[in-house]
């Protein structure tokens, strides 16, 4: 039987025991509402942005702020890895609850010293990178309501313990079947958009970031994620980052693009900046893409509340 062939969620139970971990998770974004245009130009937002606080960024906080105002981008959200990712020892890859605090400040500060620029208004987001870790659930519950989010971001970086996005372990690779881990990967990222606890999937096929892809076709599976997507009314990432890695292409790829859009899964815009300089890159070529798939808007968000934005 192919991947293809098999039930993409596991264990019906373990949904079950996410969603009580917060009832009402995404109350705010069922209502929604639509932006008018104001005028002919695109609103672009940069939802995926991090800090030193991971120990793998460079720049200011502010820095970001700066490089996204210069590039007339409408809305940045501060993005972080959260403290329950899992690091092996000696690694540092994420802030701890007491760093995360911090920088929970510094993004008020920002707020409040951004909120009208002399180049025009800038929004500055507060967000989190939660790491989808079925065995560490109560620390998602503990971070739910613990700041005043206006969105939240799953991803999975590792399956098990094993770092799939990391350079150090990319050797796993050669001893993996690869159309085995895609059914493993996007049959966790199923059941993360299931919960129903995240607003929004981040760099959601970054299981080919270091170019393996399994010989099959893929655009069967991509539909019945699409689909997934859909009916758990998730808004997916476009993360333009992979455009520089060794998979060569924006998270997600062009043809998972054309099956969101055929379902009308909305779509976000995130760098997935480590850098300032890194800040809105390549989105001129994702707005194009996103036009030639007719999708005409992407959502933003405050306070776990959506809009629709004009692209």
């Amino acid at each position: 039987m192919s991947f293809l062939d098999r039930p993409l969620y596991r264990d019906v139970r373990f949904v079950d025991r996410l969603r009580s971990l917060h009832s009402e998770p995404n109350e705010g974004a069922v209502e929604r509402s639509r932006e008018k245009r104001s005028g002919p130009h695109a609103v672009l937002v940069d939802y995926h942005i991090h800090t030193p606080l991971c120990a793998h960024a460079e720049g200011e906080p502010a820095e970001y702020v700066e490089r996204a105002i210069a590039l007339g981008i409408a809305e940045i959200g501060f993005c972080e890895h959260s403290p329950w990712k899992i690091q092996r020892p000696g690694e540092k890859l994420a802030p701890d609850d007491e760093e995360f605090a911090q920088l929970v400040r510094t993004v008020a500060s920002l707020q409040h010293r951004y909120g009208e620029t002399p180049s025009g208004p800038i929004r500055v987001r507060l967000s989190i990178e939660m790491d989808y870790v079925p065995d560490r659930l109560d620390r998602v519950r503990d971070y739910l309501d613990k700041y005043p989010w206006d969105y939240l971001v799953g991803s999975i970086h590792h399956l098990d313990q094993w770092g799939i996005d990391h350079p150090d372990y990319v050797a796993e690779y050669e001893r993996r079947d690869i159309a085995k881990l895609y059914e493993e990967y996007f049959a966790t990222v199923g059941d993360l958009a299931e919960t129903g606890l995240f607003d929004v999937v981040g760099h959601v096929d970054v299981i080919k970031k270091f170019g393996y892809r399994p010989a099959c076709d893929l655009r069967p599976l991509y539909r019945h994620m699409a689909s997934v997507f859909r009916r758990a009314d998730v808004v997916v990432e476009l993360n333009t980052s992979g455009r520089d890695k060794e998979a060569g292409e924006f998270y997600p790829a062009p043809s998972f693009m054309a099956a969101l859009a055929a379902e009308k899964v909305p779509f976000t815009l995130g760098s997935d900046a480590h850098h300032p300089n890194e800040v809105g890159r390549h989105f001129a070529e994702a707005r194009a893409m996103l036009l030639d798939l007719g999708v005409g808007e992407i959502v933003a968000f405050e306070k776990r509340r959506r809009r629709f934005v004009p692209l």
